[in-house]
């Protein structure tokens, strides 16, 4: 498996140092001149703007000649063909970049030059400018090429708005969101120093829901995950950390795996990054590694309130999304996630179920081996109402017998992820400091569901049982328990004219946190049987207008995967709802919005100064 920075460098995704890039040489031979308009219309000093052949070109008059230049500074898009020349430097009035007039040259030591292009006057009196045959093409490129180094740099300044200019530009030039996807994955796991952060787990959330979001919300979801990574690094690399050399005779797994959970339970990040590298390094099975990572993050009761068998997850869907190219430096952060988060069975809160689960994780291998030999089957919405009982001591026994019996653990899975989403729907509005919990097992059980298809084992059951005590403890989120729309419940007084006027009237009232309108909403439009492909648009909308956290994203990807997994109308209809509940609920700031609203608008050509908000 292939090392990321040399597979970046060598398909031109990204690197660590982004150095700019020389224009080619221009061959004369080779270029087609175009009539722009009389030469005589041009004013001493005066800038005119053209548009040829997909070509955005500013041209000036300065001291009798003509020069030709891209029309878009290459720092924010601003029109170079509204700025001032002054002795022979062209200057871009928004921020001041100075360019040399004649070939482009930036005077700024980090910024990008402007393309020139040859400028003559004819015997007709005309202008003409000369274009390559290529021309088109490679304006695509220079722009892409442009883009990743502006990217690079709005992580590195954290700046949002610098983010969303460069997404907008390498979109707009054609440059596919899974090369955008892969920068931003490469630069939050080599440049954070944390685990597996919400940035780098938001990105993979948009590559996973891609086909789910509006294409007019594509950018601002790709702009939420650059940013929350922009957040969470620092401009220093992760130090690099090689695989064990390799000798005639390696380590067998058997021994690896014992050290790698001994080193994981001592919390030495460093041996344990090592051997996971190893295994990357000796090209062993995709469900090895996962099996190690698995089996770390299971050996603790719900480590890191779930989050590390979660990202865990999430990375292997990363890892899965770009092809494992790179994965020597997406494999690092998730050690530590198993070695840094809390452990709960040290905990107080989980005191009582350590007697109870000590015998059961003993007996994890005979489970396994009962579950592998015989099979049965539950019925989903029953097991679910079972594992929302107020006691978690009866229903682990009964969980075991089921498993015992040879029920498939991904049955399980869903029926814990089903119970997580009634825990959301039914999570009364006066717990608001504790959206986390309910969130954390709703993701949770899906990861666990996803981990039962990657790479099953006895280890993984464990993971089983300790989202089942989580669950009895968030009980007590749910007293009082919110109300849930019942079935034919409408909002007095309103009717719709049509799908869209009911999906506008969900928006507003999420703009005015009206929660159970907005259920009940949502309850009208999936009796009525309309297009859920639309209201999970309209969904995703809402969350992505505002300045979401990661655990809003994690909410609506599990609701949709699971609403997609059932046949059963009420367990379709909970999912919804609970993704109504917990994105609607939430009131935050819009400045990633309003960035890439900016940056959209300077790529359309439109003067921010010229905006008209009333």
């Amino acid at each position: 498996m292939q090392n990321l920075t040399s597979t970046l460098e060598e398909t031109g995704i990204g690197s660590i140092t982004v150095d700019p890039i020389p224009p080619p040489e221009i061959d004369e031979t080779q270029l087609i001149y175009h009539q722009l308009c009389p030469a005589e219309d041009f004013e001493e000093l005066e800038g005119k703007p053209f548009h040829v052949n997909g070509t955005h070109l500013a041209v000036f008059k300065n001291n009798g000649s003509y020069y030709a230049v891209d029309n878009r500074c290459p720092h924010m898009g601003y029109p170079m063909s509204k700025g001032s020349i002054r002795d022979g430097v062209l200057i871009c009035h928004w921020h001041h970049w100075e360019f040399d007039l004649k070939s482009g040259a930036c005077f700024l030591a980090s910024g990008d030059d402007l393309k020139a292009f040859p400028v003559e006057v004819r015997d007709d009196g005309y202008l003409y400018v000369g274009l390559a045959k290529g021309e088109r093409e490679a304006a695509k490129k220079r722009v892409i090429a442009n883009g990743k180094r502006a990217l690079e740099r709005g992580l590195k300044d954290r700046s949002t708005f610098f983010i969303a200019k460069a997404v907008t530009a390498l979109r707009d030039a054609g440059a596919p969101p899974a090369e955008i996807i892969h920068q931003g994955l490469h630069y939050g796991a080599h440049k954070s120093s944390d685990g597996w952060s919400s940035g780098v787990a938001i990105l993979t959330l948009a590559a996973n829901l891609w086909d789910d979001i509006d294409p007019d919300d594509h950018n601002l979801f790709l702009v939420h995950g650059l940013s929350q990574i922009s957040r969470r690094t620092s401009g220093s690399a992760r130090p690099y950390r090689a695989p064990f050399p390799r000798v005639k005779e390696d380590h067998d797994l058997e021994t690896l795996k014992r050290w790698f959970r001994y080193f994981v339970n001592k919390r030495h990040r460093g041996a344990a990054e090592r051997i996971l590298l190893t295994l990357n390094d000796r090209d062993y099975d995709k469900s090895v590694i996962a099996d190690f990572i698995y089996t770390a993050a299971t050996d603790f009761y719900f480590t890191g309130d779930g989050h590390a068998l979660d990202f865990a997850n999430k990375m292997f869907e990363a890892l899965e999304y770009v092809n494992w190219e790179g994965s020597h430096e997406i494999l690092r952060p998730i050690v530590v996630d198993l070695v840094s988060r809390t452990r709960h069975e040290e905990t107080s809160r989980w005191a009582d179920s350590v007697p109870v689960l000590r015998p059961i994780l003993r007996r994890i291998d005979s489970i396994w081996e009962d579950n592998q030999a015989n099979s049965a089957e539950i019925d989903i919405s029953e097991f679910t109402q079972l594992l929302l009982a107020d006691e978690f001591e009866p229903t682990v026994e009964i969980v075991e017998e089921q498993l015992r019996k040879g029920v498939n653990p991904t049955d399980i899975c869903r029926a814990m992820t089903y119970a997580s989403a009634i825990r959301t729907a039914r999570f009364h509005l006066k717990n608001e400091g504790d959206w986390h919990d309910v969130a954390n097992i709703y993701s949770y059980s899906h990861a666990l569901y996803k981990a039962f298809q990657y790479s099953p084992s006895a280890n993984l059951l464990r993971g089983i049982f300790h989202g089942v005590v989580y669950l009895a403890y968030l009980r007590w989120l749910n007293m009082p328990a919110a109300r849930i729309p019942k079935p034919g419940q409408r909002i007095p007084d309103e009717t719709y004219t049509s799908v869209d006027k009911m999906l506008e009237r969900l928006q507003e009232f999420a703009d005015f946190q009206k929660v159970y309108e907005a259920e009940i909403l949502v309850n009208q439009y999936l009796e009525e049987g309309h297009d859920v492909d639309a209201l999970k648009r309209t969904l995703a909308h809402i969350l992505l207008r505002e300045d979401a956290e990661l655990h809003m994203f994690q909410v609506l990807e599990v609701a949709f995967r699971h609403y997609d997994l059932s046949d059963d109308f009420e367990e379709k209809r909970m999912h919804l709802l609970a993704a109504t509940r917990y994105i609607t609920a939430q009131k935050l700031m819009k400045n990633i919005l309003w960035s890439t609203e900016n940056a959209e608008r300077l790529a359309r050509g439109e003067l921010l100064s010229e905006r008209d908000d009333d």
